[in-house]
């Protein structure tokens, strides 16, 4: 009995022994299974990321080379140079911009009766211009700045010209009024323009119009405007409007250009340059008028408040009572042909004021002016004549006139790069009997990139 016993326990014990050992073994199988498992995981992992970092290297590679090949794409695509300015276009014609740049280093004398002689030398211009279009062909923008002082805007502006008939414009820009206004201040044929255009002009200011070319032999501008001037803000409903229309019976090429006036071709507004193998004739007139014009409250780019004060006088223009409807007409003709060219233009200007007690002047002037080449493109003599006579209803100026001779070196055979000479014989008369006599002498370099 005992030994059935003892042999039971000791089968007891070596059951549990071997279970421990059995478990013991198992648990250190898991773990070193567990411990294999995991430098799998980090071995994968190091496989992975040395992947990924090739992965990366090459989607750097390939985003470097497709930057290369847009780059390249672009410049195979576009066009960067100069030519009459530093440009640059699209093969397609849908962006182009082009700067150009021009300065004008002016010398002046001024002897004017009663005031001191001032001799100045001066920066007359210097101007900023970008154009081109955007997104489409007929796009067009224009962009000019004054930077003599300050940066001052001038002109900014967009064309639509899908169709050259009827192209919209809006912005600030020329009114489409006088001839001599809408030359360029690079393409003075005197190095200052004329009494008239002080007194006459409508200049620049803001608005909305239509240009456009009708067939080979008419162009035409319209345009309502703030009336208030470059860079003015009307305050008003009392706005400006302005149509000019040019023929050209003869005999150049006439198509729509961007520019002050939509000329081109040989017809491009640019004054005495005409050329040798055939005439060149335009014919312009235009009319613009102001209904309501209150001087307190807005004054259009010229010397008309001036004239309002001597309408109204100082104190009724003080207190804001000075109110007319202003309406002006004008008429013109360029000829050039070769060595040879002679323009002139008429201006006449009523001002009805709306109150009664005042005078109703209707003022009028006129200018001839004229060229001839001693040398071929390069040395060439002008001259100009403008009168300008005041209606005698109001006291005040009677009448001014103005004799300029000049001489113009064009080293560029253009208006690009030259140099010119005027002198500027003025007298301004008043009713009452009295006279001013101005003498000026005028010597300007200008450069143009």
């Amino acid at each position: 009995m005992r030994i059935f016993l003892w042999i039971s326990l000791m089968v007891v014990v070596t059951v549990f022994v071997i279970t421990l050992f059995a478990v013991d073994s198992k648990a250190q199988s898991r773990s070193e299974q567990i411990e294999v498992l995991k430098k799998q995981i980090k071995e994968i992992q190091r496989r992975n990321q040395k992947q990924i970092e090739e992965l990366r290297k090459k989607i750097e590679e390939l985003a470097t080379k497709k930057e290369e090949e847009e780059k390249d794409d672009l410049w195979k695509k576009s066009e960067v140079g100069y030519k009459d300015g530093l440009f640059f276009k699209t093969k397609d014609g849908n962006f182009s911009i082009k700067m150009n740049l021009y300065s004008q280093v002016q010398f002046s004398i001024n002897d004017t009766e009663n005031i001191d002689t001032a001799t100045n030398f001066n920066i007359r211009r210097l101007r900023l211009i970008w154009n081109g279009n955007a997104f489409r062909p007929w796009f067009l923008y224009y962009m000019q700045v004054e930077a003599t002082d300050d940066i001052i805007l001038r002109d900014f502006y967009f064309d639509v010209a899908y169709n050259t008939m009827f192209a919209p414009r809006v912005g600030q820009y020329k009114v489409p009024f006088s001839r001599e206004q809408l030359y360029s201040g690079s393409s003075l044929q005197l190095v200052e323009r004329s009494i008239l255009d002080d007194e006459f002009r409508f200049g620049r200011d803001r608005g909305a119009g239509i240009y456009g070319a009708l067939g080979s032999y008419i162009v035409y501008g319209a345009g309502v405007f703030n009336g208030d001037g470059r860079n003015g803000i009307s305050v008003d409903s009392n706005l400006l409007y302005a149509v000019r229309v040019q023929f050209t019976p003869c005999c150049g090429e006439l198509k729509y250009k961007q520019g002050q006036f939509p000329t081109g071709g040989d017809y491009n507004m640019e004054p005495n340059f005409g050329p040798k193998d055939k005439p060149l004739l335009a014919i312009g007139a235009a009319v613009a008028t102001i209904p309501g014009l209150n001087i307190g409250r807005k004054t259009p780019d010229n010397d008309i408040d001036e004239r309002f004060e001597e309408i109204f006088g100082k104190d009724v223009i003080d207190t804001g009572d000075a109110e007319a409807d202003v309406i002006a007409f004008t008429a013109d003709v360029d000829f050039r042909y070769w060595i040879f060219s002679i323009e002139g233009d008429y201006f006449l200007r009523h001002i009805d004021p709306d109150e009664g007690g005042f005078a109703s002047p209707t003022d009028q002037g006129f200018r001839v002016q004229g060229g001839l080449f001693v040398v071929t493109e390069f040395i060439e003599v002008a001259g100009r004549f403008a009168l300008i006579d005041f209606d005698d209803d109001v006291d005040g100026r009677d009448s001014k006139w103005e004799i300029t001779p000049g001489l113009n070196l064009y080293f560029s055979k253009s208006h690009k790069w030259k140099l010119q000479f005027s002198y500027s014989s003025i007298r301004e008369e008043d009713r009452d009997g009295a006279k001013i006599d101005q003498n000026v002498f005028r010597t300007q370099l200008q450069a143009y990139f």
